[in-house]
């Protein structure tokens, strides 16, 4: 098995590279990884639904889809990502334990007190430190998951936002836990560095056949293409979202603007309001010219302040409006 750990922390990079090695490689791969703080959602889940989107603005969190299912995950580099490439012949034999079972024994090894739950997810003191994805390929596994060694825990929590009642839509939904960092469970304090290195180790030491070896220049190279045709791209990070219908009031002066838009691939097709009044005029001219736009906030900022009858109208705020659009 071939053993790896990338030296880029761009989440773009290194979910390029899983595939690469997926569907460009026949060996199997061990791959560990950190990324810049990021929330990367499923391959089947409407994004913005996931997402506290302001805090997420504020804090400039990236976001991002993998190719495996699941829930949504909030990364940093305090977080650690491994993968897991197999080759396997009989698919119905598939299943996270399997994978993720040498990990489980490497936290075991480093005398933390670890198990499986019921959704596959390693846990300590019923807390989950790691959650686990799969995505299947011709003959070829791909099972992956996230280690909270040190993340900061606060922008997990108010950077995700799985119970927003705004969004309807057939996605899959993420399953709040409570959730811990190994960090405090060692019996002395080690780095991300450190526990990266000690893992990586421990997975060479007890894995048959296992030897080290980085990304070269052409692999790079080729990872740089996917990430920039796939997982960089609008595309994929907003127009896969499933179909969806967004719904939302604003409360302006004595007034309650109940509207929705109706979403598919990305795209905005229609909005709709129930009672007009005059004195929201602007309001309602601000939701017709947002339909065939796309739905993320930097596109529809743009739009709106772009256009001269909002920029001259010094009672519409722009961001606000846009805000209460997700």
């Amino acid at each position: 098995m071939r053993c790896l750990i990338s030296t880029i922390h761009n989440p773009y990079f290194n979910l390029a590279a899983e595939e690469y090695f997926l569907k460009n490689s026949t060996e199997e791969i061990f791959l560990l990884y950190t990324n810049d703080p990021c929330i990367v959602v499923g391959k089947h889940q409407n994004l913005l639904s996931e997402i506290n989107l302001r805090y997420v603005n504020e804090n400039k969190i990236k976001l991002a889809r993998r190719i495996s299912g699941g829930g949504s995950v909030y990364q940093d580099l305090n977080n650690l990502n491994f993968s897991f490439i197999h080759n396997c012949r009989n698919l119905d034999q598939v299943n996270f334990s399997k994978f993720t079972f040498p990990i489980l024994q490497c936290l075991i090894d480093f005398g933390l007190n670890v198990k499986f739950n019921s959704r596959n997810d390693l846990i300590i003191d019923s807390k989950k430190i790691s959650g686990n994805a799969m995505h299947i390929y011709k003959t070829r596994v791909l099972s992956h998951g996230t280690l909270l060694f040190n993340a900061n825990l606060e922008h997990l929590s108010k950077s995700l936002n799985s119970t927003s009642t705004n969004y309807e839509d057939k996605s899959i939904k993420s399953v709040k836990s409570n959730v811990a960092n190994i960090a405090n469970y060692l019996d002395s304090p080690k780095t991300i560095i450190e526990f990266t290195g000690e893992l990586f180790n421990y997975i060479i030491r007890t894995s048959i056949s296992s030897y080290e070896k980085s990304i070269n220049d052409q692999e790079e190279k080729l990872i740089y293409l996917i990430m920039k045709e796939r997982f960089e791209s609008w595309k994929w990070i907003y127009g896969y979202s499933p179909k969806y219908i967004f719904k939302n009031k604003l409360d302006i002066s004595k007034y309650s603007l109940a509207f929705e838009m109706e979403i598919e691939k990305g795209i905005i097709l229609n909005t709709l309001f129930k009672i007009e009044q005059e004195d929201l005029s602007i309001y309602y001219y601000a939701l017709k010219i947002i339909v065939n736009a796309r739905h993320n906030f930097e596109s529809l900022s743009k739009l709106l302040e772009e256009d001269k009858i909002l920029k001259s109208n010094t009672k519409f705020n722009i961001s606000d409006f846009c805000y209460h659009l997700f």
